[in-house]
């Protein structure tokens, strides 16, 4: 019985690690999933009730999310905001390659006020807004804004760098987060996919380095010596 629970005990924390060597959510989910119930065997021949119950409650919101997941590919169904982002500003219509790009994304809503990024932050998130807005500070100061099918953090994604500005929630919005490590493999791998994805990130710079230019010119005129 001793080496049987050490055995489990060692297989849940592999199977943990292995999990954070996952490269989309479905893979991480069932890798979670099957550690889950090697803890739960662990602690229940063990004796111990309470790590038992945790483990359970583990094991039960993991089994409702790889449901979710297995019942959003079998019907085909996107959200309609993954319908915009696919189709109108990646065109990518390939149903395996969308349903790959939505393992390696996570949609929430967002309040306002709530920081998504700081400024010199490390390995910034990249970002999708489909709804809402949000304003850019530099150094304190708002230096832009960005709203409906835009990206945040393509900047330090195409460059490596820290994130070069603030992104604080103007309004309450819905936004998707990309696991960047998994996406930038995912992107060497497929061609068609990085082609898609290196243009919206260019279009979408070019429109912010745009913005920011006619706010700097307008400021400029106004504080120009009146005649």
């Amino acid at each position: 019985m001793a080496g049987l629970t050490t055995i489990l005990a060692y297989g849940a924390a592999l199977l943990a690690v292995v999990a954070m060597a996952t490269t989309t959510i479905r893979q991480l989910r069932y890798a979670m999933l099957i550690a889950g119930l090697a803890a739960l065997g662990h602690f229940a021949l063990t004796d111990q009730i309470g790590w038992a119950i945790v483990c359970f409650v583990f094991v039960a919101v993991n089994g409702v999310q790889i449901w979710v997941l297995r019942r959003r590919a079998r019907r085909g169904a996107m959200l309609e905001e993954e319908v915009s982002l696919f189709d109108r500003l990646l065109g990518i219509d390939d149903p395996g390659r969308q349903q790959h790009l939505r393992d390696l994304m996570q949609w929430r809503d967002v309040e306002e006020g709530e920081v998504l990024m700081r400024q010199h932050q490390p390995d910034p998130p990249l970002i999708y807004v489909a709804r809402g807005g949000v304003h850019v500070e530099c150094d304190g100061k708002i230096v832009g804004t960005c709203g409906p099918e835009e990206f945040l953090g393509e900047m330090s994604l195409v460059s490596g760098q820290t994130a070069s500005a603030t992104v604080i929630v103007a309004q309450r919005s819905r936004v998707a987060t990309f696991d960047r490590d998994a996406l930038a493999h995912y992107a060497r791998a497929v061609p068609e996919v990085d082609t898609a994805l290196t243009h919206a990130l260019n279009r979408g710079l070019a429109a912010k380095v745009r913005r920011m230019n006619e706010v700097a010119a307008q400021g400029s005129a106004e504080n120009a010596p009146k005649a």
